[in-house]
């Protein structure tokens, strides 16, 4: 009786064994301290972790089966049992610019997951990573860059055999479970979030938020702007997306079709060596014109070739075929300064998701969808760092801000009604005198009249938007995206700017639209949205509209 017990014993442990190994493979594991870096030199933190890099089954563009690598990690301190986890990230890393940067070869993806873990705030969270296709173990398939569903799932398929992995270790998995990326990181959380809504192996996956930021929603538009600018941030990448696309999606397009020499003879030994370094050794610089490198023909729209090209971009459209649950919560942030990935080709997606029936709200919580314009004059890279920031800190509050599926209900409280001005009065009641530091930063070497009314704003908003190099056009898709009207954002500059709180008068025409300020101030006020900032996170949003009263961009505590 015991040996057969030993022998069942030895069976179950065979048959659990090979169904891990159909889940996953561990490749390698070890502890190992990660550092929190700015340019790879000044370093503000850093962690102890067990980082395992290991393999999973997915698919590639085509559904066949392939193998893909990724990483996870793990605080020493939450496999120790010290501190709780609080839940488990997805992270969908940026475009790196050779297969030595993915995250299971510890390069330069590698560096914002390390980032995330040993920052100051030290979340207690585990972090799971994919490289994408093309890179670590898949190194002999084609890369998908920016181009479809296909490394939303590498991603969402590396989540599910990561759970696995902790269910067989008894790794704890916390409460929350966020998926986030910027750049092309950003691409890619949306897609994956878009995969949970649209195909049944992920529909049990459901992410306590998404947060995408500087990502490429729209290929055909960003395309077309690079083609009606000229120019990009960077060549090498928009010479990468085209290939992918024409290769992923067999356009058979031929490559002296589309580019000029030296780039037509390199195209394919770029898109297999995945180096950025085959275009700058054949003369191509990052910011050279676009027409340097695209033949005249494939740039031309109504060409053949282009229709053929731009009809696939919008076959794979994100919103194509989604039909997203609203409930669920997103972050979108964008810089209006991002000319490697132009806002128009992020924000585009906000009037489709308000039309599906999300409020959009730069109060986190208060709805589903929350946005963020950084206009800084901040360009791809810089404005990482702003997302970066927001995002550490709103997963750090998470579980002070929601327990039990519930939030909190102090912050509830708080956020229901808010509008710009009750925002306004709640920071000042916390003692900040934000009128002061208004006008003693934009108004201190100018005379002041004595009395001012919403009239005096209204003349001077193109000098106000102008400091910022924005227009009016900007200002009103700003407010579009943030729930905000132009008369609600014009009192609170009223009232920053030039005290002027109850003296406004009690109608101002603006054009095609009459608006009773007075009469409708209780109805106007219940659709402001407004900046309400948790400590450090939210002092970006809330110095974004501070500059649309004129403050000095370089004065104070919110100066870059």
């Amino acid at each position: 009786m015991k040996k057969i017990s030993i022998i069942l014993l030895a069976l179950v442990a065979s048959v659990l064994s090979s169904a891990a190994q159909d889940a996953y493979k561990i490749i390698s594991e070890c502890d190992t301290m990660v550092k929190a870096q700015l340019g790879g030199s000044f370093s503000f933190g850093s962690r102890d972790v067990r980082y395992i890099v290991y393999e999973y089954p997915s698919t590639d563009a085509d559904g066949k089966d392939v193998t893909i690598s990724g990483v996870i990690m793990i605080p020493s301190n939450i496999l120790d049992g010290s501190v709780p986890c609080d839940g488990v990230i997805m992270f969908n890393h940026p475009t790196i610019g050779s297969p030595e940067d993915a995250p299971s070869r510890g390069g330069d993806g590698l560096e914002p997951i390390s980032g995330i873990l040993s920052n100051p705030l030290k979340p207690n969270y585990i972090i799971v990573a994919s490289d994408y296709i093309g890179y670590g173990s898949s190194i002999d398939h084609d890369v998908s860059y920016i181009c479809g569903d296909t490394n939303g799932r590498n991603c969402l398929d590396g989540l599910l055999a990561a759970r696995k992995l902790f269910e067989d270790r008894q790794i704890p998995q916390g409460k929350f479970l966020f998926n986030m990326g910027y750049s092309q990181g950003g691409t890619e959380s949306m897609y994956a979030a878009r995969l949970t809504d649209t195909e049944e192996k992920y529909k049990d996956i459901r992410f306590t938020k998404t947060f995408s930021g500087g990502g490429v929603l729209d290929f055909e538009k960003i395309l077309k702007i690079y083609f009606d600018r000229d120019r990009c941030e960077d060549l090498a990448d928009v010479v990468l997306m085209i290939i992918s696309v024409n290769e992923n999606y067999h356009l058979d397009i031929p490559y002296d079709v589309i580019f000029q020499e030296p780039m037509a003879s390199h195209a394919m030994e770029y898109f297999k060596t995945k180096k950025k370094s085959v275009v700058s050794d054949i003369g191509v610089n990052a910011l050279d014109s676009v027409s340097k490198v695209l033949q005249p023909g494939f740039m031309d729209l109504e060409s053949e070739p282009s229709k053929k090209f731009m009809a696939k971009l919008r076959d794979i459209s994100i919103i194509n075929g989604w039909e997203p649950d609203i409930t669920k919560q997103y972050y979108l942030a964008h810089s209006r300064h991002d000319n490697y990935v132009p806002i128009q080709c992020g924000r585009g997606i906000i009037p489709w998701m308000r039309e599906k029936g999300f409020t959009p709200s730069i109060v986190p919580g208060k709805t589903s969808l929350q946005t963020c314009t950084v206009i800084f004059k901040l360009k791809h890279q810089q404005a990482a760092i702003i997302w970066a920031i927001q995002t550490m800190a709103a997963i750090q509050f998470w579980p002070v801000l929601y327990y039990e599926g519930e939030q909190n209900r102090y912050y509830h409280n708080i956020v229901k009604d808010l509008n710009l001005m009750k925002a306004i009065k709640f920071i000042e009641s916390l003692g900040i005198d934000l009128k002061k530091i208004v006008q003693e930063g934009s108004l201190s070497r100018r005379k002041m009249p004595e009395r001012y009314t919403l009239f005096d704003v209204i003349p001077n908003i193109n000098d106000i938007l102008g400091k910022v190099d924005l227009t009016s056009d900007d200002l009103e898709e700003m407010c579009e995206d943030s729930g905000i009207t132009n008369t609600d954002l014009l009192m609170a500059v009223a009232y920053l700017k030039f005290g002027v709180e109850s003296a406004a008068p009690t109608s101002v025409e603006e054009p095609g639209n009459s608006v009773d300020l007075e009469g409708n101030r209780q109805m106007l006020e219940e659709r402001i949205e407004a900046p309400l900032y948790l400590l450090r996170y939210y002092e970006q949003t809330l110095a974004d509209w501070f500059l649309l009263a004129g403050y000095d961009v370089n004065y104070g505590l919110w100066g870059m």
